[in-house]
């Protein structure tokens, strides 16, 4: 497990995406800068959310500048 920006571990998952939703996912992180995971992640707690199952507050968004910023002054 990877730690994520708030500590919380995260689980390495793989799954068959059809190519036309992975094209999509792609022109949003070229358009928006979004990462691909960041996008399935936030897809699948909406998901979650509209089916009654209660979650966590997703995390924050914290850009890579500031976040290697902070681990640096660690």
């Amino acid at each position: 497990m990877a730690p994520t920006k708030k500590g919380a571990p995260t689980t390495l998952a793989a799954f068959r995406l059809e190519p036309e939703l992975l094209a999509g996912l792609k022109a949003i992180r070229e358009r928006d800068g979004i990462l691909i995971s960041w996008q399935v992640r936030q897809a699948i707690r909406d998901w979650l959310d509209s089916k009654g199952i209660v979650m966590e507050s997703a995390p924050e968004r914290v850009s890579a500048r500031t976040e290697t910023l902070t681990v640096n002054l660690l």
